[in-house]
């Protein structure tokens, strides 16, 4: 059995019961990342898919929440419908609040651009040399399902503001969780307190100035600012219903959340940033058990508009997938070849842009030290890292420094070409700041690799004995490189077909060894925004079974 490709741009799950099956793989990956580029601070952010969107309030202030237990479970709403009724569980209505929000849009992102300066200019006042401040608000809902019913909702508004001084290279750092004035300056005050008291740091040198931004589509959408709970909570039971029809006796679980807000940053050395953003999530995971055998699998969907979150169908794969993984064999120890399908070999490449992280190479805590300019892989890898993608996961115009956003080379045919900077680390090395600050750290933001000329069935009909993965791909130790993993949801290849799913394995090796052994990188591709996913195949692995 092989992989199908019946949607042009797609690679597809393998499924030994009903290889003829329609299947679903434009879909956001498990191991996905996880908003990062739509607001300054919150760059190249990654998480496993079922936290859904980013809540806007990122664990600030909560003013509001609710819960529905599971007896209160209804039927989905259709898109559009039941927004202005007054249906239990509907948290957000259109109506006159959001003429309200409609018209206030426009002045609220001047103030919150506004609060930011002037909590810089308290900081100045108080002694800072440099000052660097972050202000946003959101709000957002999300709906929990446990064993196909509902188990909470909740509603939350966030607003948060974090000031960040700088006195003779120290810096001190602040944030509360109001937008109130007494408050903000108070914080002010308190991070040029913490500034003057912190060791002086010779590698830093200034902020960055300002300079012109890029244009990126796609950021935000009116249609979810606008959404209702229950259309929501519909898209969540539609989903759960999809998986318990493909297999009634599974436990489904899941949920689905959206979130929308406006994101400011401004410095003293002239930055003045403001960004709205949205997002929009549904997932499910559904475990199926039949005797002593256990199968799980998942799905989601995303989008930061309407456009790009297709919700349908992602309930009958997940049902689909967990079926797939009973009845799963040993297999024996051995060094095999191995494939990873698109949601395992993203995060190879993600895990090269991750560490390809200047503050850890400067720290001396990346497998990656000294190989800028080595080859590190064969010539059939070349990874980029665009933050301009309209609508990606992970674009935005800036850094959280308020340097422009652009795209970027990482490793061209092997070759290590550069490291990630911000600031600070471009500062302390002398070298071009690449714009890739994240927080106070740095991130990478939409990672893909350059696709190949043959599409992953055939890449796996030439394995005679081998190992495919289709979630879960090898993650090195950031600092040794070594790995070390289970298979959790993996599949032997016999006679270039993906024969049955395996279990009591697990893989490990040296990363940059490993790396060596890449030999092919399949045309199609699993898509989701930002990201195009393809399949990667390497020559060896060393598996430790127990068959």
């Amino acid at each position: 059995m092989g992989l199908r490709d019946d949607r042009e741009g797609a690679v597809h799950l393998p499924r030994r019961a009903r290889p003829d099956d329609p299947e679903r793989a434009d879909r956001g990956t498990p191991a996905g990342r996880l908003g990062g580029g739509d607001d300054p601070g919150h760059a190249g952010e990654r998480g496993w898919c079922d936290r859904g969107v980013r809540d806007a309030d990122d664990g600030r202030h909560v003013r509001e929440e609710r819960s529905v237990h599971a007896h209160q479970r209804r039927r989905p709403v259709p898109a559009g419908e039941g927004a202005d009724r007054g249906r239990p569980g509907e948290g957000l209505r259109r109506g006159a609040a959001r003429r309200r929000r409609r018209r206030k849009a426009a002045s609220e992102m001047g103030d919150l651009l506004e609060l930011a300066v002037r909590a810089g200019e308290a900081a100045m006042a108080a002694g800072a040399e440099f000052a660097q401040v972050s202000a946003s608000r959101g709000r957002s809902f999300s709906v929990s399902l446990e064993k196909g019913a509902i188990e909470t909702s909740q509603q939350r508004e966030s607003s948060g503001v974090s000031v960040r001084a700088y006195h003779r290279g120290g810096v001190g750092s602040t944030s509360v969780n109001v937008l109130d004035w007494g408050r903000i300056e108070a914080a002010a005050h308190a991070a040029v307190a913490l500034a003057k008291q912190s060791d002086p740091d010779p590698d830093f040198v200034a902020l960055p100035g300002p300079q012109p931004l890029p244009e990126v589509e796609g950021l935000f959408d009116e249609r979810i600012a606008g959404l209702a709970a229950s259309q929501v909570i519909g898209w969540a039971l539609a989903a759960t219903d999809e998986a318990l029809a493909a297999a009634p006796e599974a436990i489904v679980s899941g949920g689905a959340s959206f979130g929308v807000g406006d994101s400011a940053m401004a410095s003293s050395t002239g930055v003045q940033v403001s960004t709205p953003y949205s997002g929009l999530s549904c997932y499910i995971r559904a475990v199926v058990r039949r005797g002593d055998s256990v199968g799980t699998w998942f799905e989601h969907a995303y989008g930061r508009v309407m456009e790009d979150f297709r919700p349908e169908g992602i309930g009958k794969v997940a049902a689909e997938g967990a079926l797939e993984y009973l009845d799963a064999r040993d297999i024996p120890s051995g060094d095999y070849p191995l494939v990873l399908g698109p949601q395992a070999a993203d995060s190879v490449y993600y895990a090269i842009a991750a560490q390809a992280n200047a503050e850890d190479v400067q720290r001396r805590r990346s497998y990656l030290i000294g190989k800028r300019g080595q080859r590190i892989a064969p010539e059939t890898l070349t990874i980029t890292d665009d933050p301009l993608i309209p609508r990606g996961r992970s674009s935005s115009r800036c850094d959280s420094d308020g340097v422009p956003r652009r795209p970027l080379t990482i490793v061209e045919d092997g070759v290590l070409l550069t490291y990630l900077h911000n600031a600070y680390t471009a500062n302390k090395a002398g070298e071009p700041n690449t714009g890739h600050a994240a927080g106070d750290g740095i991130g990478p933001t939409n990672v893909n690799v350059r696709l190949g000329s043959r599409p992953a069935k055939e890449l796996i009909a030439e394995i005679d004995d081998g190992i495919y993965l289709a979630s879960g791909g090898p993650s090195p130790d950031g600092t040794t490189g070594d790995f070390s993993s289970t298979v959790d949801f993996g599949f032997k290849i016999e006679r270039g077909e993906i024969a049955y799913p395996i279990r009591n394995a697990a893989l490990g090796g040296s990363f940059l060894e490993f790396l060596q052994g890449l030999d092919a990188i399949s045309s199609d591709y699993r898509e989701e925004p930002g990201a195009r996913m393809p399949t990667m195949r390497f020559t060896s692995v060393r598996l430790a079974g127990s068959g």
